[in-house]
């Protein structure tokens, strides 16, 4: 067994200008002096603004003066923008694959900011086609026509998606719409944005490319809201087949307007019945993390409690000690829709019926942005979520007049034609007419 060295000094002898040997000396364990002369031939060049020895690789003096030439040579066509062959060859091998691997294993990194938890687990979803179609493909080489390509590939159900159903791997074709491409390619523009600051690409080969979605046609969460019949209904239906614990969840979307991935992993300690509050993990960097306890939400929780077998409000019916499965509870909601014969209505479609009952019973937008914990403000509440039922804006309709009473006094004149615009004897009746279309 060789000695341990107790001292190592290393050292380097000049041979040549900017080229030395690399020597080092020192004493063993044994307290013997050694002396080892490297063979490689190192040289003394700057790099990323500090003087340092490169190995040039080689023992022979004249490889090595090569070796630095080159070495100054592409110092200086960088610092003149000029890019070496070697960096270019570079650049073009690296496939969309391995940027993809370095961008996750980087934590799915933004320019600015962080990406929430959400966004991540998104991007890894939509990964999953994106390498499928792209792996092997050099990131250099791509054009704005391979998103047309690929839009065309995931229409016509290209992408095969293999799975195990109780312990059997099953494959499944599956077809992408126009929005979940967009989605992907989107992921797959900031992968190559990624690159392009880590210097592995010299630009992003799609950036500025067009949307396959039509403004006109994307579907906002207001069209798949119910009414409240229908919701009494939906509900009805589930619990009519014992499937109590589906029926509990879509009332407590509901009537608290929360997304289905905060109230799946609520826990009976986040409910506070006494002060009226449930409190809420956001998501998407939500404001206000809690839920105000309506009376019909009350109820409902005060029902759920005595049935509790579980600390989670909705366990899954296989393991009690983890949520419900977010898919199930849409797949149950289609069914109930189409045995009633109702229009389509999905988990954030409830979180629109919650908006539109808020904005029925006289809540400004800005409140109703605050309640359901969006950041955005009162914008998208009147642009994404609310919505007007066509029995309140009649009755709001009907508050409308146009008469102005005749009277001598100018003064009395103008302050009978602000209080033509309220009618207290007619008030009464609009908000008794209201609340009654609302309880219905």
């Amino acid at each position: 067994m060789k000695n341990k060295p107790r001292f190592v000094k290393t050292r380097f002898v000049m041979i040549g200008p900017a080229l030395a040997r690399q020597i080092r000396e020192g004493v063993d364990d044994q307290g013997q002096p050694f002396r080892y002369k490297g063979r490689a031939i190192y040289a003394r060049v700057r790099d990323k603004g500090r003087l340092t020895w490169k190995s040039t690789e080689t023992d022979k003096p004249a490889d090595a003066r090569k070796w630095l030439g080159k070495w100054k040579r592409d110092g200086w066509a960088l610092r003149n923008g000029f890019e070496p062959d070697g960096m270019v060859l570079q650049r073009g091998r690296v496939t969309v694959g391995e940027l993809a691997q370095t961008y996750v294993e980087a934590g799915h990194p933004r320019k600015h900011g962080k990406k929430s938890a959400c966004t991540i687990r998104h991007e890894v979803n939509w990964l999953r086609p994106l390498r499928a179609y792209f792996a092997e493909r050099p990131a250099a080489s791509l054009a704005l026509a391979d998103c047309d390509r690929y839009h065309q590939w995931r229409v016509s159900g290209g992408y095969v998606v293999i799975y195990k159903l109780r312990g059997h791997e099953q494959t499944k074709r599956t077809k992408g719409g126009d929005r979940a491409v967009d989605l992907e390619l989107t992921t797959l523009s900031n992968i190559l944005a990624f690159g392009v600051r880590r210097g592995l690409l010299k630009s992003n080969p799609i950036a500025g490319r067009g949307r396959f979605t039509c403004g006109d046609k994307v579907r906002h969460c207001r069209e798949v809201a119910p009414d409240p019949e229908g919701l009494q209904n939906i509900i009805g239906w589930l619990r009519q087949r014992n499937e109590t614990a589906i029926a509990d969840l879509v009332a407590f979307l509901a009537y608290s307007g929360v997304r289905i991935g905060e109230a799946l992993p609520l826990t009976w300690r986040a409910v506070n019945l006494e002060e009226g509050l449930v409190n809420v993990q956001r998501e998407k960097r939500g404001v206000n993390p809690w839920v105000a306890i309506a009376p019909e939400l009350e109820t409902l929780l005060r029902e759920m409690k005595e049935r509790a077998a579980s600390v989670l409000l909705f366990p899954s019916p296989f393991d009690a000690s983890k949520p419900r499965d977010a898919s199930a509870v849409r797949h149950r909601l289609l069914a109930a829709c189409k045995k009633l014969k109702l229009g389509r209505v999905t988990p954030h479609g409830l979180r629109s019926y919650f908006v539109t009952q808020a904005r029925e019973s006289g809540l400004s937008d800005a409140d109703i942005a605050a309640l359901i914990g969006d950041k955005t403000g009162p914008a998208i509440i009147a642009q994404t979520y609310g919505d007007v039922r066509d029995d309140h804006l009649l009755a709001q309709a009907r508050r409308i007049r146009h008469a102005i009473a005749e009277h001598a006094d100018g003064d009395d004149e103008k302050a009978s034609h602000k209080a033509s615009h309220t009618m207290p004897q007619d008030s009464g009746m609009i908000h008794d007419e209201s609340a009654r279309l609302v309880a219905a």
